[in-house]
Parts: structure tokens; C-alpha cells; sequence
């Protein structure tokens, strides 16, 4: 009797002093393998819950300085023969979550599974830029590159995720032996070793996902490890449990300390639960069923207005990497158009639309870089139609459509000098240049509940566009029907999404270089220009930022042009959060979302 109250005394004190955060989230995850996280399951959702558990070489810190993850330096960049080689000493520290040790056969793993099975997906595209990868020692990996590629290199191709060979080897090989190896991969839903201490548990599909603890606090490689923001820029890692010390060289970190930021976890358990509606997790917010809201696109205004002096609620704003967009389907006819583009591109009246119908809480974008990424925005990118009122904006769109050799039954009459009701005859039955009717083309947009930015923009394009007889049908609908339709059946015709970016614009050859067509890559439009392709190719090659950034402001200009995308507008990350739970830091840009609700930095304070 004694050994049962014993074991129900310590079942108790665990239970009673097992520390747990509840994160909010909107949609199911939809897969826990890491070769299809990174590849066409790669969603907001699927990233937050578990992507932060794989290491890469190279990182960024929240000031968007380069700095070593899982490598022990940044390595330079030497050529040797005709090749540019770079060779990365590993952190001799590091464990996975089932123990074994992280080592250069991880690295050289997870690299040739990629290259050699081919795995599609674009985040995987810095993972294809080694011509080749070696193993030196237990410790050292030598990269050979054919080009001197020196951001993506950098940025790319030593940020690839990395994956505990331990583990998958055995599956792999596995795999290779089927009718279709990669997709018999792909479909392995299972939960790997991560680099940290945290990892997936229980998942109950329209309920929750649970993250827990899987090794204990003394014996995690990284816990206690600080990183030490100095005021005068420098910055060190210092882990005083493995001796493992890094600093920037210019500038030395000297000085006041400005950030002390100590790694966890503090938490035991992390539930992601999940909710239908952003008013239900509002309530739960207020009620404490939850401590932080995480979503990709922040709150409204309304729901901040709602949140705004409530007890133990916090709401914060920060710049945002980030943007809205339209994408076109430039395989189908009339979105093969450049002025059928432009036409409803000067239809869309960004200022109106973020300053009256969204009230202030978005910025208008001419360009797929934020004006908060001040590095590498081009302030001189303008957008079609810019500064016109509405009338004269159906004029251009209608005069573009016209140049192009589109035809109406009924030609739309526009009345430029009546700023109230410009629109004398909505256009009907137009044709393209070939002369057949233009069929009713589907504008797929996420519902009002998940982002009524983009519903609401939605709505306002869909009758500016009628108004004229283009004839766009908005189909309000589920974030992850629109990612399928677009990113694995490349099925489409127009939709609206965002992105969530990096400081560094490497994502210009992942979303518009011709080498990165969906579904393998993220070109979902089809998009294909030499002259930004050799632009892209350009910053790629740079030997420094100045270069680098010479090519992406021309790149900004064309895509301004072209138009694969209609850039719509970023906004400020509000995100609000309870006094319940401390993150080390709130003031950031892309708000706290931007790295997933810190997991293994969170605490809970009451």
C-alpha cells in the first residue's frame, strides 16, 4: 500500500510541477517529414510546430548578422583549381534528441540524399548548389561550389536544414528500393531526432499538437548557452557547459550588453491547440485557455482594439518581413498576358485599400521587399497607376487591354472626371487577342477568419476587375486548398497569399528564376525572363553586399514590369500574447512569429 501511495505522491508532484505553454494556431498540420516539410508541405503552420528542431551551418541573429549554428566559424570562400571550395568546422558540442552525436556524416547525408534522390521542394534549393560535399574528418566538411555564388553560398546553401543520419539512413535505404522512391519518402510520416531538446509528441488532428520535452535540462548540449547582443554591435554565443564561444570580429563585441538571450527550454510542454476561428482563440486568449496567439499574418486592428487594456494581455508591433500578393498562372491563357497583367494590376488601388477599407493597418508595396528591409528596398519601384484616381485607372486598364488586342461585346465606359461613380457600362463578353470569349477565371483567397486582409482585398479586386468585363470570380476558401491548388497540382488561375521572407533575397530565385519552376520549386507562376534571371545570377555572384545589391533593386524594377506577382501591401506584425509568459525578447523585426514563439526560449512567469 505503501508503493502505491508512493507512486501516486510522485505521479502528483510531476504532474503539479511539469511546466506548460499553450500556443494558438489556426490549421492542422499536415506533416511531420522533414523531406516534405521543406518541400510541398511547406506551411506557416508546419513550420512553427517543428522546423526550428533542425540545425543548419550558418544562421542569422535577430539583428540579421551572419553567425555559425551548427558550424564553429563562418568559413571563407577559396578556389581551388577550377572550383570554389569552402570548408566548415562543426561544433564539436552538439547532440541530437536520441543521443547521438552531430557530426560531418549528418551533414554529408542529408546533402547527397537531397542532390542524389532528388528531393523536389524549394526550400531544398540551397542543398543543390554543392557540386559536391565531402567529408574531411568526424568534424569538418569541405563544399565544392562550380561557381563563385558567394550569397548563395552564404545564405543558401549553408542554411540547408540538416537531418540525423542515425535515423534516417536506414529509411532511406529503404526507400531506394521501391517502385518510387522519393515519393515513398515523402509520404514516411514519422517524428525524427531534432537538434534540440524539444520534439512533436501527441498530434490530434483538428485539436492539438503537442511539443515536449525529450531530454532532460543536465543533459541537453545547449542548455544555458547565451547569445550576448553587445550595444556596439557585436555580438557572442558563449556556452559555458561545453566551452563553445563564438564572437563577430568587426564589430568585437566591447562594451554594454545590450541583449542577454539564455536558451532553455524552460517549458516542459508546448500544446499547440487549434482553432477554427480567430474570435474563438481571442477568447481563449482572454481567458488564459492560451498565453500567445501565433499567426503568420499578426491580428487585426479590430481584434487588437478588442485586446487593447485587458488584464494580462500584451500586444506588440513590429516591422514585418512579409508581403501580400496576387500570382498568376502564366501558363494559361489571358494570365500569359504581361497587359492583361498590368491591366489588372492598375485596377488595384493600394492606397485606398490600405488606408480606407483596411484602416491604416497595411502599407502599399510596389515591391516584394518590405521598406523595413531598408538594405535592399528600392524606394523607386512604382506601381501601375500610380497616383490616378479610379476613373482614370479603368482607363489605363482598359487601354492596356486594348494594346493587347482584347475585344468587348459591350466596351466598358468610363466617365475619368466623375471620381464618385466613374463607371458609365460595365463591360461585358471580352475576348482575347485570338478572338475567343475569355473564360470566368477563379481568384482563390484565404476566408474572412483567417485573414481578412486579404478576403477584404479579394472582394475589391473581383469587382473592379467585373466592372470592365474582365471576369474574375473570388472563391473565398481554406488556406491549405489554395497551397495544394498551387503548389502541388499547379492547378490555378490566380490566387492570393503571402510570404513570410528572410532579410537576405535569396528568395528572388526561388519564387521567379526559371530553374525553380513548381511544383519541384516555388516559380508557381511559370514566370521565365533571361534578363532577371541574369540578374538574380548577378547577385548570386557578388563579392559583396554593394554588387549584390546593384542586382536585386533592377530585379525589383522588372518584376514591377512583368508582374508574375501584383505585390499588394505589407503591414505592421501586431501579435499579442499574456503577462503569464515571458519571451526574451518582443521588440523584432517580423514580430515574434518570425521565429515560431521562441519554444525553447518562452517561460512562464505566473
Amino acid at each position: 500500500m505503501k508503493k502505491v501511495v508512493l507512486f501516486f505522491l510522485l505521479t502528483f508532484a510531476i504532474a503539479v510541477f511539469a511546466v506548460q505553454v499553450n500556443y494558438g494556431i489556426f490549421e492542422d498540420i499536415t506533416t511531420t517529414n522533414v523531406w516534405n516539410l521543406l518541400g510541398s508541405g511547406s506551411t506557416s503552420y508546419n513550420f512553427a510546430v517543428q522546423l526550428w528542431k533542425y540545425p543548419s551551418l550558418l544562421g542569422m541573429n535577430k539583428e540579421g548578422q551572419l553567425i555559425p549554428a551548427a558550424a564553429a566559424d563562418i568559413p571563407a570562400i577559396v578556389k581551388e583549381g577550377n572550383m570554389y571550395t569552402t570548408t566548415v568546422k562543426l561544433r564539436k558540442d552538439m547532440r541530437w534528441s536520441n543521443g547521438a552525436p552531430f557530426t560531418a556524416d549528418d551533414v554529408v547525408f542529408t546533402y547527397n540524399t537531397i542532390q542524389g534522390m532528388q528531393i523536389p521542394g524549394g526550400n531544398w534549393s540551397g542543398a543543390y548548389e554543392p557540386a559536391k560535399i565531402e567529408k574531411v574528418d568526424t568534424w569538418t566538411v569541405k563544399f565544392y561550389f562550380t561557381e563563385k555564388k558567394t550569397m548563395s553560398i552564404y545564405y543558401s546553401a549553408l542554411m540547408s536544414a540538416i537531418v540525423c543520419s542515425n535515423y534516417w539512413k536506414p529509411i532511406v535505404e529503404k526507400a531506394k528500393k521501391q517502385a518510387d522512391p522519393v515519393q515513398w519518402l515523402l509520404a514516411q510520416e514519422v517524428v525524427d531526432p531534432g537538434i534540440t531538446s524539444l520534439n512533436v509528441g501527441k498530434i490530434e488532428k483538428g485539436a492539438f499538437v503537442q511539443i515536449i520535452k525529450t531530454v532532460a535540462n543536465d543533459k541537453y548540449w545547449q542548455y544555458g548557452e547565451k547569445n550576448i547582443y553587445y550595444k556596439n554591435g557585436g555580438f557572442t554565443i558563449s556556452n559555458s557547459k561545453t566551452g563553445f564561444k563564438w564572437s563577430t570580429s568587426d564589430p568585437k563585441p566591447s562594451g554594454a550588453v545590450d541583449l542577454e538571450v539564455v536558451n532553455g527550454p524552460f517549458v516542459d510542454t508546448i500544446v499547440y491547440k487549434i482553432f477554427g476561428t480567430k474570435q474563438v482563440a481571442i477568447q481563449a486568449l482572454l481567458t488564459g485557455d492560451i498565453d500567445y496567439i501565433f499567426n503568420p499574418v499578426g491580428i487585426t486592428a479590430g481584434e487588437s482594439e478588442q485586446l487593447k487594456g485587458q488584464k494580462n494581455i500584451k500586444i506588440v508591433s513590429n516591422p514585418q518581413l512579409g508581403f501580400r500578393f496576387l500570382a498568376f498562372n502564366m501558363r494559361r491563357s489571358p494570365m500569359n498576358i504581361k497587359e492583361f497583367r498590368q491591366a489588372l494590376a492598375a485596377l488595384i488601388d493600394r492606397d485606398f485599400i490600405c488606408n480606407q477599407v483596411l484602416q491604416g493597418r497595411a502599407i502599399p508595396l510596389a515591391t516584394p521587399i518590405p521598406p523595413a528591409n531598408t538594405f535592399w528596398y528600392n524606394s523607386a519601384v512604382k506601381t501601375i497607376g500610380e497616383g490616378l484616381n479610379m476613373g482614370e485607372r479603368y482607363a489605363l486598364a482598359i487601354s492596356l487591354l486594348k494594346k493587347a488586342g482584347f475585344k468587348w461585346d459591350t466596351e466598358p465606359v468610363i466617365d475619368t472626371k466623375d471620381t464618385k461613380n466613374p463607371v458609365k457600362t460595365v463591360g461585358k463578353g471580352l475576348k482575347g487577342p485570338d478572338g475567343k470569349p475569355v473564360p470566368t477565371l477563379t481568384l482563390l483567397c484565404p476566408s474572412m477568419d483567417y485573414d481578412p486582409m486579404r478576403a477584404q482585398t479579394g472582394m475589391y479586386i473581383e469587382q473592379w476587375a467585373k466592372n470592365i468585363g474582365m471576369p474574375i470570380n473570388l472563391k473565398l476558401t481554406d488556406f491549405n486548398e489554395i497551397s495544394t491548388k498551387a503548389f502541388d497540382e499547379v492547378d490555378f488561375d490566380m490566387f492570393i497569399l503571402g510570404w513570410g521572407i528572410p532579410r537576405v533575397p535569396t528568395y528572388f530565385k526561388d519564387f521567379w528564376h526559371s530553374s525553380q519552376m513548381a511544383p519541384e520549386g516555388f516559380n508557381v507562376p511559370g514566370y521565365a525572363n533571361p534578363e532577371f534571371d541574369a540578374l538574380v545570377d548577378e547577385f548570386e555572384y557578388a563579392d559583396d553586399f554593394t554588387e549584390a545589391r546593384k542586382a536585386i533593386f533592377e530585379a525589383q524594377q522588372i518584376l514591377a514590369d512583368d508582374l508574375p506577382y501584383i505585390i499588394l501591401f505589407t503591414n505592421p506584425m501586431v501579435e499579442a500574447y499574456r503577462t503569464t509568459i515571458q519571451f526574451p525578447f518582443d521588440n523584432v523585426l517580423d514580430g515574434i512569429q518570425g521565429y515560431y514563439g521562441l519554444p525553447e526560449n518562452v517561460k512562464r512567469v505566473q
